[in-house]
C-alpha cells in the first residue's frame, strides 16, 4: 500500500503528505489538487474507499490538537465514523494542529477553505481574533472540548467542566485523608482546565470541611521548574490525593512509576486512554472522568447541520454528560469496543433526507440500546421506534 501511495503522489505531481491529507480527509488541500490525487488513486486502483472531496456541497473542517493526545485521536476516529452517512452532502475534514501554539491554530483557522469550522484550542487572543475574523465573513465556528466564549463562536459543545471539577472534589473529600490535595493541570489558558480547577476548589471548600488544603501546580511538559515542584510535592509525606485536571499528563505518570515515590491514596484524572485504563487496573488511579468524545462529535455536527438548514436537523442540548470509570467497570470497555465496532447508522434512503436528530445515533449491534445516547428505544434492527 505504501508503494502505491508513492505512485499516486508521482502521478498526481504532489508530495506524499498531500496524498495523505487528501485520502484521509485532513483538509488544507485545494479542491483542484484533491481532484488530481483522487483521480490518480482511482487510475492506479488504490484498494480503499476514496473521498469525494471535490464534490459540490459543504465542507466542515475540524481543527484538533496534537495527534499524540489520546483524546484527539479518539475524536478524530469519531469524526470519521460520524461523517460516513452524509458524505455525499458534507465533507468532514480533520486537521491536527499543535494546540500548545496558539499562533499555529489561529493561522489554521484563517487559512481554512471550509464552509464551517469545529475548533479545539486555547482561549488565546490570537485564537479569539481569528475566530472573530472568519465569523465576520460568514463562516460559523463551533468550539469543542474547551470553549472560547470570549470569541463570537456559533456555539460550544462539551461537558460542564466546572461540574466535573466539583465531581472530583466530591470523591476526594470522601476518599482522601486529611492533608494536601494537589490540583494539577498543564495549562490554565485552556478554559477546560481552568474551570475544572475552579470547580474542584469550590467543591473541596464545600465538601471537605477544611480537611484538605489545595496546592495548584500548573506544569506543562517543558516547564522544568514546575515539574520539579511536582516531584518535591510527591516526595512529601502529607499528600492526601491528586486531581489531574488535564486529559493527559505524561510527567505525572512517569513520576508515579518511580519506586521512590509513594502512590497517592486517591488519584482522579480525565479521559479514558490506554494509559489511564492501565493505571485504573493496577490501582494507581482511583477514577477517571470521561467526556464522551463520540457524543461531542455528534452534537457538534448536528449543530452545524442546523446552522446550514440541512433536512431534519433539530435543536438539541449541546452540553454533554461526563461519565465516571473505576477499576470495577474498566473491564467492560474492551467488550463494548468490540460490539461498538460493528455499529450501524440509523436512517434509511437518501442521506439528504435523513432526520438528523435520529441519523446520528450509533447502535452497538447486540446491545439493544443506542451506543451513544443509551436510549431504550433502539433495537437490534438499527431503528429508532
Amino acid at each position: 500500500m505504501r508503494q502505491k501511495l508513492i505512485d499516486v503522489a508521482k502521478l498526481a505531481g504532489v508530495g506524499h503528505a498531500t496524498v495523505d491529507r487528501v485520502l484521509n480527509q485532513r483538509g488544507g488541500v485545494k479542491p483542484a489538487t484533491a481532484k488530481k490525487v483522487i483521480e490518480a488513486a482511482r487510475e492506479l486502483g488504490v484498494d480503499r474507499k476514496l473521498p469525494s472531496i471535490y464534490r459540490q456541497g459543504l465542507r466542515f473542517e475540524v481543527l484538533l490538537g496534537r495527534r499524540q493526545i489520546p483524546l484527539c485521536a479518539r475524536m478524530s476516529d469519531a469524526f470519521v465514523r460520524a461523517g460516513r452517512p452524509f458524505e455525499d452532502i458534507v465533507a468532514v475534514e480533520r486537521t491536527f494542529v499543535d494546540d500548545t501554539k496558539p499562533e499555529a491554530l489561529a493561522q489554521a483557522i484563517l487559512k481554512s477553505r471550509s464552509n464551517a469550522l469545529i475548533v479545539y484550542g486555547q482561549e488565546h487572543e490570537l485564537v479569539v481574533d481569528a475566530i472573530a475574523e472568519v465569523t465576520s465573513a460568514g463562516k460559523p465556528v463551533v468550539t469543542i472540548v474547551s470553549d472560547v466564549p470570549s470569541a463570537p463562536r456559533y456555539g460550544y459543545v462539551g461537558i460542564d467542566h466546572y461540574k466535573a471539577g466539583r465531581c472530583a472534589a466530591f470523591f476526594l473529600s470522601r476518599m482522601a485523608s486529611e492533608g494536601t490535595a494537589i490540583l494539577l493541570c498543564s495549562d490554565l489558558s485552556y478554559r477546560a482546565h481552568a474551570e475544572r480547577v475552579s470547580g474542584c476548589r469550590d467543591g473541596l471548600d464545600q465538601y471537605s470541611g477544611g480537611r484538605l488544603v489545595t496546592e495548584l501546580i500548573e506544569a506543562s511538559e517543558r516547564d522544568v521548574l514546575a515539574n520539579q515542584h511536582l516531584l518535591d510535592m510527591l516526595s512529601g509525606t502529607n499528600i492526601a490525593g491528586i486531581y489531574c485536571a488535564s486529559a493527559n499528563h505524561p510527567t505525572l505518570h512517569r513520576l508515579l512509576a518511580r519506586k521512590s515515590i509513594a502512590r497517592p491514596s486517591v488519584l482522579i484524572g480525565h479521559d479514558l486512554s490506554g494509559e489511564t485504563e492501565r493505571l485504573l487496573r493496577d490501582g494507581t488511579m482511583t477514577l477517571v472522568i470521561d467526556q464522551n468524545p463520540d457524543l461531542q462529535v455528534r452534537k457538534a455536527l448536528v449543530t452545524l447541520a442546523l446552522r446550514f438548514g440541512l433536512a431534519g436537523a433539530l435543536p438539541e442540548e449541546t452540553t454533554v454528560p461526563f461519565t465516571i470509570h473505576v477499576s470495577d467497570n474498566i473491564a467492560c470497555l474492551a467488550a463494548n469496543r468490540v460490539r461498538n465496532s460493528m455499529h450501524v447508522m440509523i436512517g434509511e434512503g437518501n442521506p439528504s433526507t435523513y432526520p438528523w436528530d435520529r441519523a446520528w445515533h450509533l447502535i452497538g449491534v447486540g446491545q439493544g440500546s443506542c451506543g451513544i445516547c443509551g436510549c431504550s428505544s433502539a433495537r437490534l434492527t438499527g431503528r429508532h421506534e
